[in-house]
């Protein structure tokens, strides 16, 4: 059945529907209390953080969505951004050039995120190696002597 050819919700006596009594004998316009058809596409748009990728801003974003669920954007961009520092070390006299030297102070601040963020990681996988040692004798031997 398409969707054109589903009578609107009055046709259904849906109980959100209600008529108007009007003086003389007939009714007001319909007023419902939730929208008629109660479907909508299934993931007509989808995100990735604040993005947003629908049709307006993408002219695939089914196939942009199959590729950011195997390959994230990070893991793009870190791999344009390996890319151009080696064509900046192969071509010296580009890196006084303001965009590259922009781009060199971009590239330091994301290796001291990184490295702020490792560090983070370490603490909490001790943490987590502390609390296995405490709470699960058994596990925790396993991991040390496949460890060893």
């Amino acid at each position: 059945m398409s969707q054109d050819s589903i009578p609107p919700a009055a046709g259904f006596g849906w109980p959100w529907t209600v008529s108007w009594p009007m003086p003389g004998g007939g009714s007001a316009p319909q007023f419902t209390f939730a929208p008629e058809r109660l479907w909508q596409p299934i993931n007509p748009g989808w995100s990735f953080g604040n993005l947003i990728v629908n049709q307006q801003n993408s002219s695939a974003p089914e196939v942009e969505q199959a590729v950011v669920s195997q390959v994230s954007y990070g893991k793009q961009i870190g791999k344009l951004i390996d890319a151009i520092e080696v064509l900046i070390e192969a071509a010296p006299a580009v890196s006084k050039v303001p965009a590259i030297e922009e781009f060199g102070k971009l590239v330091d601040k994301i290796k001291d995120i990184k490295k702020a963020s490792m560090h983070q990681r370490l603490d909490r996988l001790r943490e987590e190696l502390e609390a296995l040692k405490a709470h699960d004798q058994s596990a925790w031997q396993q991991l040390a002597a496949a460890l060893k």
